[in-house]
């Protein structure tokens, strides 16, 4: 039986969502626990990669259970097993050849800063930390040329190992509320550091280091990696 699995983790302590052989992963720890839970190693496969200390609100992953579970005893068994840090939030049972990778349609992530003189205690670990006054509303208009079909080759690594990398990005905006700023941003795929090179131009913008129309020509700031969470994978 195939199933998907909606998880929620902070990535702090992790080098990433994928398997390492010099690092603990997400799918290390999350694996580790469903072998404990059945008896048997299990292998998971998730919707997305996640860098080190990138964290997820709705990461999707799918394996095959060696044999039936009721849901509710899943969710209670794996998060008994499972780190304060990382949760299954969610298990849905779907076709044999679902695959939560391919079968993706649109990903979003959500970049937040902390925008005050003093950084806050209680957003150390999700919300990267911007002294300076930002201009939101420069922000927002300067991030909308990027909604659309683009070549996104200059927010991303010098050689990417992906075929292409055209992407659309369907919804992009900035909101403030309070000292806490959102980036959020929805598309059909995300290359390597693509939402933190996004968020580092948006941040020099905010900042009047930066024209707002030279976004696409100096995208060569990488926000850090605590800010950044995975918000949501739609099928």
């Amino acid at each position: 039986m195939r199933v998907l699995l909606t998880l929620q983790y902070l990535g702090t302590r992790y080098a990433g969502w994928q398997s390492q052989t010099n690092a603990v992963a997400i799918q290390d720890v999350v694996e580790t626990a469903l072998a404990k839970m059945f008896g048997t190693s299990v292998r998971i496969e998730g919707a997305g990669r996640t860098d080190a200390g990138v964290h997820a609100r709705g990461q999707r992953a799918h394996l095959d259970v060696p044999f039936a579970i009721e849901p509710r005893g899943f969710l209670q068994g794996i998060n008994n097993l499972l780190p304060h840090d990382i949760r299954v939030a969610e298990i849905e049972t779907v076709a044999g050849d679902f695959h939560c990778r391919f079968a993706a349609k649109l990903k979003s992530y959500v970049y937040l800063i902390w925008n005050a003189e003093i950084a806050d205690v209680f957003a150390h670990q999700t919300h990267a930390h911007v002294p300076q006054p930002l201009d939101t509303v420069r922000m927002r208009e300067a991030a909308q040329p990027l909604l659309g079909h683009h070549d996104f080759a200059a927010f991303t690594v010098i050689s990417p190992e992906v075929s292409s990398t055209e992407r659309t990005i369907t919804a992009i905006d900035v909101v403030r509320e309070g000292n806490a700023i959102a980036i959020r941003v929805t598309a059909d795929g995300f290359l390597r550091y693509m939402v933190r090179r996004i968020a580092g131009s948006l941040i020099e913008i905010g900042r009047g280091k930066l024209a707002p129309d030279a976004i696409w020509t100096e995208a060569r700031w990488t926000a850090p990696a605590k800010g950044l969470t995975l918000w949501g994978v739609e099928y």
